[in-house]
Formats: C-alpha cells, sequence, structure tokens
C-alpha cells in the first residue's frame, strides 16, 4: 500500500522535491494536522466607514464589555451593530499615519502620530478627549501600571523619532516627569533610526527599531525604566509586524525573516518562507503592515504590501501556526485588521443583525462557526470598501501545489493521485506537471475527476507535480501518489 505523504505547511524556500513540501498555495491557513480552506470575509456591517481606515482595535474594559474603534484621517469611529458613530475628540489631523490604540483600565487610549493631536482618551463610553500635558506618538502601549508612548513629540523636546515617555505609575493623565509619580522619558540612542514597534512582553516591554531591538525593564526610582539592548542586527519595520501571543513575541524582520523573542533569544522561525518573503514584500511599502492573532486556532496573520502594490494597501498575507511552525497563506487586500466581538445573539434577536430580515439573508456562515457564539472573538478586516468584515464564511475557493515527487534516474508511471482529507470539500480537481530533471520546463499532464476517492492520472515522467483546487471548506492532511516503476535509461 502506498504511504500518505504528509504536507509540511506552506514551503516555497525549500528544495522542491522534499516530501510533503508545497511550493504555492491560496487562501489555505495550517493546522496541527495539515492544512485547511481559509474563511472567505463575510460582512459584518452594512454602513461602511466614510473614508479609508488607517487603523482599529477591539479593547475589553474592566467590566468585560468590549468597544470597537476605528480611526480615519480625521476621525475615530465607535462599531455599533450595525452602523458607527462618530466618538472624534477634535479635528485630527495625521493623513494617512496609523492610528494605533491601547487599554488602561477603563480608559481606551489612541495616538497616530501627528504632532498636533495628543494622546487620546475615551472612559468606558463616549467621545476621546486629549489628555492636558500629554505627548503625541505614533505608538501606545500599556505595560505594568504604564503607558508607554513611542516616537514622541512634547513642547520640551519636540518631535523625538527615538524618543520614549511614560505615564505616572496607574495614572494615565500624568505626563510631568517625576520621581514620586514615576513619570519618566528618555531616548534610546544606542542605534541608529527611530522606534517602530513596542510591545509588552510579561511585566517587560521590548522596543524595536528598523534593524535593532531592546529590552525595557521596571527600575524603580530612580532609573524608572532601563533600556537594553537585546540584538544590534534585528528589528521590525512597524508596531503591527509584532504579535504577542503571551510569552513571546513572533514578527516580521525588516530583513524578510520571521522571528519569534521569547525575553531570552531572538530565534529565525521563518526559513521555509524567508527567500519567498524577500522576493515578494514591497520595499517601498514595508512599513504598511496588518495583522491579527487567531487564539482560536493559533493563528497568526501578517497582511503586507506585494511587490505589485501601487497604493500602499497590503494585498498579500502570511499565516503561521504558531503550535506547529508552519505556514500558510490567506491572500486579502486590506486598510486594516481587527478581532470583531459578536456577542449577544440570540433568537429574539437575529433579525436585528446587519442586513437580515429573513432566514434566506442570515449571513452565509458555517452553523459551528464562533461567529455565532455569544461574546466570541472573530477576526476581521476592513476591505479597501471601507466595510468591516468578518473572516467566518464559507471558503469559496483555495488551492495548493505540491513540491516534485518522483527520482533522478527512474522514470514512474502515475495512475493516480489521492488527497488525503480530514474534512472534505465541496469540490475538488486538480491538475499536473511532469519533468525529465529538475529546472528544466515542465510539461501539463491532465488528472481526471474526484472518483471513488482519487484523481485518476495516466502519465509516466520522472518527476511531477499536482495542484488541488478546491471549493468549500475542508482540511487536507497529505496525498498519495499511486505509482508503479517504469523502468530507467
Amino acid at each position: 500500500m502506498a504511504a500518505t505523504i504528509p504536507f509540511r505547511g506552506f514551503t516555497p524556500s525549500v528544495d522542491p522535491t522534499t516530501p510533503g513540501a508545497i511550493v504555492d498555495c491560496t487562501n489555505m491557513v495550517p493546522t496541527l494536522r495539515g492544512m485547511r480552506a481559509a474563511p472567505t470575509p463575510s460582512p459584518i456591517s452594512t454602513d461602511p466607514f466614510p473614508d479609508a481606515v488607517t487603523g482599529g482595535a477591539t479593547c475589553e474594559l474592566l467590566s468585560g464589555s468590549y468597544r470597537t474603534i476605528i480611526g480615519t484621517s480625521t476621525k475615530l469611529y465607535e462599531v455599533l451593530q450595525d452602523t458607527h458613530i462618530d466618538v472624534s475628540g477634535m479635528e485630527y489631523t495625521g493623513g494617512a499615519n496609523r492610528w494605533r490604540f491601547a487599554q488602561f483600565g477603563n480608559a481606551t487610549l489612541a495616538v497616530n502620530g501627528a504632532g498636533a493631536n495628543p494622546l487620546q482618551q475615551s472612559i468606558s463610553v463616549g467621545a476621546f478627549s486629549s489628555i492636558g500635558g500629554a505627548p503625541s506618538a505614533a505608538i501606545v502601549e500599556v505595560v505594568q501600571g504604564f503607558v508607554f508612548l513611542l516616537d514622541t513629540t512634547d513642547a520640551t523636546d519636540g518631535h523625538r523619532p527615538n524618543g520614549w515617555f511614560c505615564s505616572g505609575i496607574y495614572d494615565q493623565t500624568v505626563w510631568t516627569p517625576s520621581q514620586a509619580t514615576q513619570c519618566a522619558k528618555g531616548a534610546i540612542i544606542d542605534t541608529p533610526g527611530k522606534i517602530t514597534a513596542g510591545r509588552a512582553l510579561g511585566t517587560n516591554i521590548v522596543v524595536y527599531k528598523k534593524s535593532s531591538m531592546f529590552y525595557g525593564s521596571y527600575q524603580g526610582p530612580p532609573i524608572i525604566w532601563a533600556m537594553n539592548q537585546i540584538s544590534p542586527i534585528v528589528g521590525t519595520p512597524c508596531q503591527e509586524a509584532v504579535v504577542a501571543i503571551g510569552t513571546r513575541h513572533v514578527f516580521l524582520g525588516s530583513d524578510a525573516q520571521v522571528y519569534q523573542y521569547d525575553g531570552a533569544t531572538v530565534t529565525p522561525i521563518g526559513d521555509e518562507v524567508h527567500e519567498w518573503l524577500a522576493a515578494s514584500w514591497s520595499q517601498l511599502y514595508r512599513e504598511r503592515v496588518e495583522s491579527y492573532h487567531d487564539k482560536e486556532n493559533s493563528l497568526v496573520y501578517w497582511y503586507f504590501c506585494s511587490t505589485n502594490s501601487t497604493d500602499g494597501n497590503p494585498d498579500k498575507c502570511l499565516v503561521l501556526n504558531y503550535l506547529t511552525g508552519k505556514f500558510g497563506r490567506a491572500d486579502a487586500k486590506v486598510e486594516a485588521s481587527v478581532v470583531f466581538i459578536s456577542g449577544q445573539i440570540t433568537w429574539d434577536g437575529l433579525g436585528e443583525l446587519p442586513g437580515v430580515s429573513t432566514w434566506s439573508t442570515l449571513p452565509k456562515i458555517p452553523y459551528n462557526s464562533s461567529f455565532w457564539v455569544q461574546a466570541s472573538e472573530i477576526p476581521a478586516i476592513v476591505d479597501t470598501n471601507h466595510r468591516l468584515q468578518s473572516l467566518s464564511g464559507v471558503s469559496e475557493s483555495s488551492s495548493l501545489t505540491t513540491g516534485w515527487f518522483g527520482d533522478d534516474y527512474d522514470y514512474m508511471y502515475v495512475q493516480g493521485i489521492v488527497p488525503r482529507f480530514a474534512a472534505r470539500p465541496k469540490t475538488c480537481t486538480g491538475a499536473a506537471r511532469t519533468l525529465t530533471s529538475l529546472g528544466g520546463e515542465p510539461d501539463a499532464a491532465t488528472l481526471g475527476d474526484l472518483l471513488d476517492g482519487e484523481l485518476a492520472a495516466d502519465f509516466s515522467c520522472r518527476y511531477a507535480q499536482v495542484t488541488f483546487n478546491f471549493t468549500g471548506n475542508h482540511e487536507i492532511l497529505g496525498a498519495v501518489p499511486r505509482i508503479v516503476s517504469a523502468g530507467s535509461i
């Protein structure tokens, strides 16, 4: 009996004859067992935002309730059911600057890097307002009772791209440096360049530049916070490229490598996609990344601008399953990504869902999706039509292309390919290519329709490669090529 070749995830940068390699895929994300179809975006709201979205976040209050805040070049909006309301505290400037958010107790905090826009806050509900005396900043993060601002502008020092500020301890309204309140500020001058990211790691903060990293640890007065260098060569291009997954960070490096940092060691984990990412990721728009953490499935999604991008909106997506170390792809053109909270869906309230008036107008989302669970987290994007969409719809189409299987010397008859599923798709078709020797120009070969679990074949070659095309949700574990020896020359 022929053995199953288990798939290793998206591995475009490995030897293409590696068993289980997937050299290309569309809308396929890694699972613990194999690969599954990525969901199709499904509209959450029928009410698009009036302008291009430049950032968003869902923040949890102390009561356990949530707020989803979306930013544009001049406004802040709060998402409410099938609409949104203006919660701006002023007429904002900043153009295409990214809005970043953090939650400090019941205070939702927002910055967008424009010097005219100081740190914004909204307490529990209602509109945002400027915090008196607070700096403006490109990045905001919360760490161990402090609000951190990075890449700052204030009345005393002006714009310091390498500067940092921390608030008074447990008080986001105190921004005058003082030993008593432990508000402090500083600048990182050990390496060149501006601060590009900052994320909490436990009770500490990791501050990133384009090509370096620093570990911020609480010291107490008089130092307050110390910034010690972690790496003089590894860094990241922007805040959204860094994702905190509990006890470690995973991030896209400026060198197009994927890294993880656990507080002790910076480790490259993306060798299998490194060359592909370096060739695909636009140098011009490298600072435009969107990301989110799908905790339920242990996945991190990074949307980035390809070399074909002309408008600076991310159009490719690399997906990491951080439990297995496997990669996938789920390309989409997006303005922003957020986690959406779908709670409070009841039988009595079904008719109040956006765009729902009859059973036939319910969203085309599987009955066992987390969308239907009260207060569940659902990954979501804002598309280039400024519409909020949940990533919970039935997969419309997906595909994967295997590596080359065969031998440098012996020919083989390929009689069929059996895809091995944990969950079968609605449809599965395929096509094959053949080679006499690696590195040559491949020839096309035909595969039959899926019948009794097999895509029938009838061709001879030294090496073969198969592309599977799917519709509908599914999970594929691997494939079994049915081959017999055809001799050697």
